[in-house]
Formats: structure tokens, sequence, C-alpha cells
């Protein structure tokens, strides 16, 4: 996969990190989500070399890079991420 860290698109296309974001996906799923001050989050463009596709969870996809102390066998496939992201809003 590749992207960008999270945290540093919210500073530069927001001057700061937004204390909420507001997600709506292509699929018309919504929801509006706090604490993305956190460096362990990649904003995904791209797996394999090929720019995201719907097909693929994509255009954009937001994956955690790092699950910490958590048992991995445990998390499910695509549990803790956000896909198919079509708009993200600033809440202030």
């Amino acid at each position: 996969m590749r992207g960008i860290p999270f945290r540093d698109f919210l500073i530069e296309h927001f001057g700061s990190v937004p204390s909420a974001l507001y997600f709506t996906a292509w699929d018309d799923y919504a929801v509006s989500l706090s604490g993305w001050d956190d460096p362990d989050w990649i904003l995904v463009t791209h797996e394999n070399n090929q720019p995201l596709t719907l097909r693929g969870r994509g255009p954009l996809r937001l994956v955690e890079r790092d699950y910490a102390d958590r048992d991995t066998e445990n998390l499910r496939e695509f549990n803790d991420w956000l896909w198919m992201i079509r708009s993200i809003e600033a809440k202030w």
C-alpha cells in the first residue's frame, strides 16, 4: 500500500487537525469521527503500484499502520479501516 500520513494530509489541507471529521463513502455510508491527531493512520491511494478503484475499496482508504499491543488474530479484515471515501469534511 502507498499513501500519505493522514495527520499530515489534515494539516496540509485544513491548517491543523480538526476536532472531528465527517466522512462520506461512495456507497452513501456517512460517519463523523474525532481523534485523528494520530500518526498511525495512513490515507492510502495505491495498492500493488496501482491506484485504488471502487472495486478495491478506493479511491481513498484510511488504514491504521500500527495495531500496537492488540492481538491481530482477533482483528477481522478491514475492521478498523474506512474505505471508498468520497469526501472528508472538517468539523470545528
